[in-house]
């Protein structure tokens, strides 16, 4: 088998990027108690004190959130909590866990010489939770689904190089390329490449209300949207005596001191990413554990380019000297993070502008000349969206306000439930948008979604021809060094001229209750260990 032709040309960057994973110390360094090799000295990925003996099985996670997601189709999703939730659901073809590609629907692989045939060898006991055996044809009609225009699928730029998918048996899938891509296996290990029961998307015409489209370690069994959904083990899982939990219990609560208190009163396991201010006192709760502080979160000011003034290159950098990154970090955030002061990645990940300075202190004599240069000498109004419920991402709003308001841009805050923010983004019926985007293991999944013309999260529309053709460019070039090396070129091109201002790299912790074990997180992101926990009885 010559299972590693692709991934040793991304191998090297993945485990680099993970071993300097760290999202920025937190501001009141503590002294690390977990076993992270070498991240931040408050950074934890996992525990150390496992009980001796093998994990006991039953019992049910109760799990809470912040927010629910909109769209629950793994194609169509673009919500964290749709990954969180989905990364339970669905199965791809493979799956990446700390920069190592693994089996998963795929029991092994082959990559032809020329790097243009990729050919998968499916397990045999892998089922659908509709009782169906995964095949060839499944794999075949996700990955077109994915590719379909009338799909919307936010990354299928990612996928336009697999020409055809070819099926000579059920547990036989080839893909062809166009050309070599060193993103490939990569993008095919995310949940957003999820190979779905495409019987089950034609009866519930699509996959966001479906309960048994997947063949994850956890099916769907009830949903209440906004308020809970209720996963079961998948008794037809592929992976021995796995999942160890008879469930899963997700709520939903923008409450930032709620979901603290929950935790600490017992009503949840498994606090999800609690808000910056309460991470400190969680952490000194002797009754509950933490892990984390390493970064998933890319925060970023949003401006739609297809309306003016912001079609103005002028007028963007103007806002972008404006910024005082640290300030937003700091306010927003609790200062758990990283000031990111060039492009979409931090300084320390694949692919980054290393000095990361292109900004670096807010230059207001240098904003004022742009926008004066632009026409705009005394500034103009604008609406910044952000969606209420966030409140860190409010706290980030109400900071720009007042630094743009220093050359004179005057920012009305337009608070909006996240559906509507969803639909006014994809309309391009905004100024400005208060956003974040997770991390992903390959840049070209982010950028070619979020950046090329027709890319799903392109909001506002943006184009640049250099920035294209740099990043097709480096999906194909397989040498890691000058794979890197066009990145930082893209990356500069995207901080000067580009349609959004990266504003910081957050930190994020997870809190459970003692007896809540196998955590081994990955921060990435993923979260597919979670078919790994189990409770201490």
């Amino acid at each position: 088998m010559k299972k590693r032709f692709v991934t040793s040309a991304l191998a090297a960057g993945l485990v680099a990027a993970l071993a300097a994973c760290s999202g920025g110390e937190p501001p009141n360094s503590e002294t690390d108690n977990g076993g992270n090799d070498g991240a931040a000295a408050n950074s934890k990925l996992e525990d150390e004190t496992q009980p001796a003996g093998n994990p006991k099985s039953g019992g049910r996670l109760r799990i809470m959130i912040r927010l629910d997601a909109n769209e629950l189709d793994p194609h169509k999703m673009s919500e964290t909590s749709a990954f969180v939730i989905n990364e339970q659901i669905y199965e791809s073809l493979v799956e990446s866990y700390r920069g190592e590609i693994k089996p998963a629907i795929a029991e092994s692989w082959e990559q032809s010489a020329d790097g243009l045939t990729l050919t998968f060898k499916l397990r045999d006991n892998a089922f659908f939770h509709s009782g169906k055996k995964v095949t060839s044809a499944d794999v075949k009609y996700s990955i077109e689904r994915i590719k379909n225009p009338a799909t919307r699928a936010p990354r299928a730029r990612s996928y336009e190089g697999i020409t055809a998918v070819e099926t000579p048996d059920p547990r036989t899938a080839i893909l062809k390329l166009s050309k070599p891509n060193a993103a490939i296996l990569t993008l095919l290990s995310t949940a957003a490449s999820s190979i779905v029961d495409g019987d089950v998307v034609q009866r519930n015409n699509g996959l966001n209300t479906a309960v048994d489209g997947g063949s994850g370690p956890f099916k769907m069994v009830s949903r209440v949207a906004g308020q809970t959904i209720k996963l079961d083990k998948h008794t037809q899982y592929y992976v021995p005596n796995v999942p160890y939990l008879d469930g899963l219990d997700f709520t939903f609560n923008p409450d930032d001191n709620a979901r603290a208190a929950a935790v600490r009163s017992g009503t949840v396991d498994f606090l999800w990413r609690p808000a910056p201010e309460f991470i400190d006192a969680l952490k000194r709760d002797e009754k509950l554990k933490w892990y984390g502080g390493s970064g998933s979160l890319s925060l970023h000011l949003r401006l739609n380019t297809s309306k003016a003034p912001y079609n103005d290159v002028k007028v963007r950098q103007a806002i972008y000297y404006a910024l005082d990154r640290q300030e937003i970090l700091n306010v927003a955030n609790s200062g758990y993070g990283t000031a990111l002061n060039a492009g979409y990645l931090p300084p320390d990940r694949y692919g980054a502008i290393k000095a990361n300075d292109v900004y670096g202190k807010p230059d207001l004599d240098k904003a004022k000349q742009l926008l004066t240069e632009a026409g705009f000498p005394n500034g103009f109004e604008a609406k910044l969206m952000v969606i209420a419920t966030s409140a860190f991402q409010v706290r980030s709003a109400e900071v720009e306000q007042q630094q743009l308001a220093k050359i004179g841009i005057k920012v009305t805050i337009e608070s909006v439930e996240s559906t509507i923010a969803d639909t006014k983004t994809k309309a391009a019926d905004f100024d400005m948008y208060q956003s974040g985007f997770g991390l992903t293991y390959d840049p070209d999944e982010r950028f070619s979604a979020s950046f090329l013309k027709g890319g799903g999260l392109n909001y506002g529309n943006w184009t640049d021809p250099e920035y294209e053709e740099l990043i097709v460019q480096a999906r194909s070039e397989l040498d890691r060094n000058k794979r890197a090396e066009i990145y930082q070129k893209a990356e500069r091109i995207l901080a000067e001229r580009g349609p959004v201002a990266m504003t910081f790299l957050n930190a994020d912790f997870d809190v459970v209750q003692k007896n809540v074990m196998g955590y081994k997180g990955d921060p990435t992101p993923t979260y597919r260990f979670y078919r790994n926990l189990w409770l201490d009885k």
